[in-house]
């Protein structure tokens, strides 16, 4: 095994992808089967000027310059935050507001419709939606001109784009189930197998260009297209202190350098942690050398793009949160501090553009806790905070 990983340092692609978190459940072939989102309203919109009390609340980036930042401004403890839209054409350094739909940033104080994660595609393509919380999606397909809800059939998980379409996590009837629109549009439907496949549920999702993987803690389904889906066994690799590892993220720095993030979480801020890699898209997995250290409750799991794919693992503790750093697909890990953090304070949308671009959101502001975005221009040993 250590040769394996030893010998992709040399090989491994340039193309990157978008990781997301969850945490779960013979070859096989799926399909789109006919089972449509419900369409709502055409919520309006309110043009706003940015205002220098601006903080973030997630982030998405189409590329190292052009990206769009959820948030809010005026936050106090105790009210409602209405949601604005910050984005930047060069890498942060000026910002304009680009147009909203009329919702409020997720918290438990208000019964407003609400969102807590945004993800664009490119230019024209987003969506704003309320993970975990809700089926409700906002989504324009024109630069923030007009957005439009529609309404998914259960709670969204996570949610992601390849190069062709948009996919979501949709949990129902127990388990979570794929859905994908095709870019442009909003035809959703059920990503399905065929019977002799068994159903296809998951809760892990990860992009990279046309490459698409979900999976749980029994299987692995991946396709290269979006048409012709395979799946794969995944095995859990043990216990550690009598705590199963749970399938906890899946990150790519190409369609076939794929990382598989195991986790035991065993409370007081405390996770085991092993990391699998596969050098052939999903279907084996060998693991790596060393294990990230154990302190933390993971947060984010992503791989940067780019010959080396530096992996990153970021986890909430008491003190100063960390993302673990592994520059050499998991020989060794180094421990990055994340600055502006303590107390357990929360960490959302950790995103690589680049092999050394890459961005970080901490903190809440829909809960009253103060934020702000971080960005890393040498793959995440040093960050700093951007200003609006």
């Amino acid at each position: 095994m250590k040769t394996h990983i030893m010998k992709a340092l040399g090989v491994a692609g340039s193309a990157g992808a978008l990781i997301l978190l969850g945490l779960a459940g013979a070859g096989g072939v799926a399909s789109a089967s006919p089972a449509p989102a419900q369409s709502a309203h055409t919520a309006s919109a309110a043009s706003l000027r940015v205002s220098g009390s601006f903080q973030p609340a997630a982030a998405s980036f189409v590329s190292p310059a052009w990206g769009v930042v959820l948030g809010g401004s005026g936050v106090t403890a105790g009210h409602a935050v209405r949601a604005q839209l910050a984005v930047t054409a060069d890498g942060g350094a000026h910002w304009s507001l680009m147009r909203a739909p009329v919702v409020w940033l997720a918290s438990d104080r208000s019964r407003l419709p609400q969102v807590n994660q945004v993800l664009f595609a490119d230019r024209a393509n987003g969506w704003l939606y309320n993970k975990y919380n809700s089926g409700h999606v906002w989504v324009t397909h024109n630069g923030g001109a007009s957005w439009h809800e529609i309404t998914l059939p259960g709670n969204i998980q996570t949610m992601a784009v390849s190069a062709h379409a948009a996919y979501a996590v949709v949990q129902r009837a127990g388990a979570g189930q794929l859905y994908s629109s095709p870019l442009g549009g909003n035809a959703w439907t059920r990503v399905s197998a065929s019977t002799r496949s068994g159903p296809m549920t998951g809760s892990i999702l990860a992009v990279s260009g046309s490459s698409v993987w979900f999976g749980g803690g029994t299987y692995l389904w991946t396709t290269a297209d979006g048409v012709h889906w395979a799946r794969y066994p995944v095995r859990s690799p043990g216990t550690y202190y009598g705590q199963p590892y749970s399938l906890a993220g899946i990150a790519a720095a190409n369609p076939r350098i794929v990382a598989f993030l195991w986790a035991a979480p065993t409370g007081m801020y405390h996770t085991g942690m092993k990391v699998l890699i596969s050098f052939n898209g999903g279907r084996s997995q060998w693991r790596t050398l060393t294990a990230p250290p154990s302190a933390g409750d993971v947060a984010a799991f992503t791989m940067a793009p780019g010959r080396f794919g530096v992996i990153s693992i970021a986890v909430v503790t008491p003190g100063t949160d960390n993302i673990y750093r592994s520059a050499n697909l998991g020989q060794s890990w180094t421990t990055i501090a994340v600055p502006g953090t303590g107390g357990g304070i929360t960490l959302n949308s950790l995103q690589f553009m680049s092999p050394t671009a890459g961005c970080l959101v901490v903190g809440n502001p829909g809960i009253g806790l103060h934020s702000q975005l971080l960005w890393t221009t040498d793959a995440g040993l040093t960050w700093y905070p951007v200003r609006f």
